[in-house]
């Protein structure tokens, strides 16, 4: 091999590191892209999961404490029975009986 074709070889061997080193750039980059893309749209579907846990969640608690929640679950309700003395109360006044004084 003469000094010239040895020249040679060691400038193309120079480019083709030079060429392998941008192809590994550009991978790592892409790579990285593709990671970034990949990891918004993980936590895209955590955030819509989570967001679709709390909904099931509030219809759960809808159904259990009625529609005004665990802090008025024991409040009248429209048709509830009013009790005895609220019927006592809606006839009126009983009238008591005049005593006589002997």
């Amino acid at each position: 091999m003469t000094s010239a074709e040895a020249i040679e070889a060691a400038e193309l061997a120079e480019a083709e590191i030079r060429y392998r080193n941008q192809l590994a750039r550009e991978m790592a980059a892409a790579a990285y892209e593709r990671g970034q893309v990949d990891g918004y749209l993980r936590a895209v579907a955590d955030v819509k999961a989570a967001q679709h846990g709390l909904v099931l969640d509030a219809e759960l608690e809808a159904r259990r404490w009625g529609p005004g929640g665990r802090e008025h679950f024991a409040d009248p309700r429209p048709g509830d029975y009013p009790g005895r003395v609220a019927l006592e109360a809606q006839a009126g006044p009983e009238a008591e009986p005049e005593l006589e004084i002997a």
